[in-house]
């Protein structure tokens, strides 16, 4: 474990309101006297979304420019997402965590505009009912394979801090709103902001003492995570043959985080009465963190009620 390294203070370098990444696959040409491409502006963008969508935020493909564009305001669009993505395509140029590459980013009135590569394929969740057993079987050991790529990625400081990829106030969304989002020094911190962010919302007492903060391990270990790795975030190659993970997306809530989360955040979103959950597929993927898991889901519904 940790022989992978992110140069964080490339990341703040061009932590910037707009950045092109000259050196990626859309500015390519192999024509020394050609112009160099051009990512579309923000006003072609809002102007070609609009055309289906009467919500000026969203995604939006442009197929003949191997395209895909992410953009909306900074609750809905985080340029932590868009240094995540290049993070990991620096990292693991050897593709062993597939994703998109990231072209650049702008800011525009207020907006963000995320532009990466177009990963063709389905979702995990859409094709999951159409896979043979060996194919579930087989993409489950490429995402338990994932996992162990980003737990590799060594941490900038010791003992690592809990916070977002270049250090800021932790990035998932339970935290979002929060005045309690770190970044925090150690684990014990984070679990209890973890606990205060649910303590308003514990139903039946008027002040009321948490009863599972005590429950939490305090001296779990700190890796990178994806922090969303539900099916919806997990795109499969429609070729023909096995089927294979094309590319693992949606990083806004990536970030360093104790042993368990990613684990958590894997079955938070999934249905009970899914195959997924229910036959046990995702707990094929990584170490089982079961007294955790049920922590969390109790906080997530103090949380949100």
């Amino acid at each position: 474990m940790g022989t992978v390294r992110i140069d964080t203070s490339e990341l703040l370098e061009c932590n910037v309101p707009n950045m092109d990444f000259h050196d990626t696959a859309f500015f390519q040409t192999s024509r020394p006297e050609a112009h160099v491409p051009q990512l579309p502006t923000p006003a072609v963008i809002r102007k070609a979304h609009s055309i289906a969508h009467p919500v000026a935020q969203g995604t939006i493909r442009f197929e003949a420019l191997n395209l895909f564009v992410k953009f909306g305001p900074p609750y809905f669009v985080r340029r932590e997402e868009a240094l995540a993505l290049r993070a990991m395509n620096k990292a693991f140029p050897d593709n062993r965590v597939p994703t998109p590459e990231l072209y650049g980013w702008k800011e525009d009135e207020g907006d963000i505009f995320i532009y990466m590569s177009l990963v063709r394929g389905s979702t995990l969740q859409g094709a999951w009912d159409s896979l043979t057993r060996d194919d579930k079987e087989s993409i489950c050991t490429q995402l338990s394979q994932i996992v162990v790529a980003l737990r590799e990625i060594e941490a900038p400081s010791a003992p690592p801090s809990l916070g977002s990829i270049t250090g800021g106030r932790v990035q998932d969304l339970y935290f979002l709103f929060s005045r309690r989002a770190g970044p925090f020094p150690d684990v014990k911190a984070f679990h209890d902001a973890l606990s205060a962010e649910a303590i308003p919302n514990l139903p039946g007492l008027e002040n009321p003492s948490e009863p599972y903060r005590g429950l939490l391990p305090n001296m779990a270990k700190v890796y990178f995570t994806h922090g969303d790795l539900n099916r919806k975030n997990i795109i499969v190659s429609d070729a023909p043959g096995p089927r294979k993970i094309a590319a693992v997306v949606d990083w806004e809530q990536a970030g360093w985080y104790p042993e368990y989360w990613e684990y958590c955040k894997l079955l938070i979103s999934e249905s009970y009465a899914e195959e997924w959950r229910d036959a046990g597929w995702a707990d094929k993927v990584m170490t089982i963190y079961e007294d955790e898991f049920e922590i969390f889901s109790k906080y997530c519904q103090w949380r949100r009620p």
